[in-house]
């Protein structure tokens, strides 16, 4: 369970990273969406993991690369269902903060 909470944490890193570092352009797309389907990959099976708050800052924070992810969803269910998610952003952006900086989501 400690290696879950981990790789959860690492991977919450991770999509910070991507943030900061990745224009919000097509280009970037494609490090988005194959981040996004390691990401489901990740066996959290205590905890449900952070989808929607991650798609929720994609959408707010990189507006053109959820635009592309919308288009290429109509060729792929995953994405499909990935774009279809939102929440508050501040909240979001709070429960992504507190998984990564160790405080398991905040409620």
């Amino acid at each position: 369970m400690r290696g879950e909470k981990n790789e959860l944490k690492m991977n919450v890193e991770k999509f910070f990273l991507l943030l900061q570092n990745y224009p919000d352009d097509f280009d970037s797309t494609s490090v988005f969406v194959r981040f996004l389907r390691s990401f489901l990959r990740v066996n959290a099976s205590e905890k449900m993991l952070p989808t929607i708050e991650i798609m929720t800052l994609i959408k707010e924070q990189k507006p053109n690369v959820f635009y592309s992810m919308s288009k290429l969803s109509e060729e792929d269910n995953m994405l499909a269902f990935l774009t279809s998610l939102s929440m508050d952003f501040q909240e979001a952006e709070s429960r992504l903060q507190s998984i990564y900086e160790g405080k398991g989501v905040g409620q």
